[in-house]
């Protein structure tokens, strides 16, 4: 059974002890499994961790937030130590045990990061202080002084005349001094504004330069990462033809030597595969493409929860594509809130949903501020995807569970890169990727080599932990945008 990857985690596992202590896993659906039944989401050993039921325990979701609840198993579900009875709630880092012995799961419940983005989407905005002119009731503003007699024309004060009402020449010369002075101290006030003002364009000049710096740093090592993901797939493809062709040169047997033909030509295929996505300039369709993609905030109707996903932006005017199930839930219900955030940017942005597809996870969001917007490079309905060809996705996998820059109240996301191959083209009407993808990732872009869209991905195959990814070619999403 092929399970889909969906918009964003709500809830995430990590088994602490057993045979697969180490292995994490987050989920966005309401009713999570856990036991040693290969159906189970969060799946242990069947053959070592024998005190695991196969349908053990469930981990539920109600108006009330997470509840873990015993399914019968044989040997007792525990919560913190604490035999369960009934739904016992959860909160973040409890551990439950599957059995008095059994291993162990910690509970990491979804950050509240989203929460206070969708809060702050919802809050009215601050109005000022209406003046007189605007027919406001505030305080008017003071009438304006009537202006100084020039320093020449200004009476002299009694102590600076003379004999006779004439200023004497000492009594001249300090009301010079005094002049002078004052009109020093200007010169130095301005002067001070100046500086002043230098220095905080210096200041801002190095805040900015350290931004570029940390997105240049950013890139660099999301890029680095794909390289060392292509450099450790190419070894691994070279090694396995060698390995072939080592054994078809030993074979005897004409049918096992058939057999290994055809893996070596698929072995082949893989190799000038990884060799041509070696070639591709991905720092290019990075910086071509990655302002426009933004992490997407739903908030669904009764509930407090906040889903995340990706989407990008078509049109200056705050055009988005996603996916449906984004922004449509289980029960075909639209949010009440929705919100973007593009990629670098700490600006979170109210959004609403335009319309959706009939026949294909697709959907349309429009941005309800004031643009222009950042959109990509393009896009290529007309394109013809082949097996082989490299591909690159953007977007937001494990959304806000990745780092983050800024300060915790306005965070910025900064949207990932993945590399691979298409592996499999479905007619035209499904794209399958050797790439990398995960939770929270469903609605990115997915690129060629000269950077344009060629499809949106949708999901993915859990059981491959990420590595097979389906995605609708963007021919699929052209009637939508078309629409009026």
């Amino acid at each position: 059974m092929v399970a889909l990857l969906s918009p964003a985690a709500r809830i995430a596992f990590e088994i602490t002890s057993g045979a697969r202590a180490g292995v994490r896993d987050a989920f966005d659906k309401s009713y999570i499994a856990l036991g040693r039944d290969p159906l189970a989401d969060v799946r242990f050993d069947a053959e070592r961790d024998l005190d695991v039921s196969g349908k053990h325990a469930a981990v539920v979701l109600s108006g009330a937030g997470w509840a873990v609840r015993d399914l019968g198993s044989r040997n007792g579900t525990f919560l913190n130590g604490q035999r369960v009875k009934g739904d016992s709630p959860l909160a973040d880092g409890d551990v439950i045990r599957c059995g008095a012995q059994g291993p162990e799961v910690r509970v990491a419940l979804a950050h509240e990061a989203a929460e206070q983005v969708m809060e702050a989407v919802a809050a009215p905005k601050p109005t000022g202080t209406a003046g007189a002119g605007d027919g406001g009731a505030g305080p008017k503003p003071p009438a304006t002084a009537p202006a100084a007699p020039p320093a020449s024309k200004r009476p002299l004060p009694p102590t600076m005349h003379g004999k006779g009402g004439s200023p004497s020449a000492t009594s001249v010369l300090r009301a010079e001094v005094r002049a002078t002075k004052s009109r020093v101290r200007a010169l130095l006030i301005a002067l001070g504004i100046v500086v002043v003002g230098a220095a905080a364009i210096i200041v801002w000049q190095g805040l900015s330069a350290r931004q570029e710096r940390a997105q240049t740093r950013s890139v660099l090592d999301s890029l680095g990462r794909a390289l060392v993901s292509l450099r450790s797939a190419k070894v691994a493809a070279d090694s396995e033809a060698a390995r072939l062709q080592r054994e078809i040169a030993a074979s005897k047997d004409p049918a096992r030597t058939a057999a290994l033909q055809a893996q070596l030509s698929t072995a082949q295929r893989r190799q000038r595969d990884i060799a041509a996505a070696q070639g591709v300039d991905y720092r290019a369709i990075v910086t071509a493409n990655a302002p426009a993609v933004a992490i997407v905030f739903v908030q669904f109707p009764d509930t407090t929860q906040v889903w995340t996903g990706s989407g990008f932006c078509v049109n200056a005017d705050g055009t988005m594509l996603t996916n449906r199930h984004v922004v449509v839930n289980d029960q075909g219900e639209r949010p009440v809130r929705i919100a973007i955030q593009f990629s670098g940017s700490r600006e979170v942005l109210p959004a609403r949903v335009v319309r959706t597809a009939p026949d294909a996870d697709i959907a349309v969001l429009k941005v309800e501020s004031q643009g222009p917007f950042p959109v990509v490079a393009g896009l290529a309905p007309d394109a013809v995807p082949a097996e082989g060809d490299p591909i690159a996705l953007v977007g937001f996998p494990l959304g806000i569970d990745l780092p983050q820059d800024g300060k915790s109240d306005r965070p910025s996301y900064r949207a990932s890169l993945m590399t691979g191959t298409i592996s499999r083209v479905v007619g035209d009407s499904l794209l399958q990727l050797d790439a990398f993808s995960g939770t929270g990732a469903s609605g990115s872009p997915i690129l060629d080599r000269t950077g344009r869209v060629i499809g949106i991905e949708f999901g993915g195959q859990r059981e491959s932990a990420g590595r097979i990814t389906y995605g609708l070619p963007i021919h699929r999403a052209a009637s939508l945008l078309t629409q009026e």
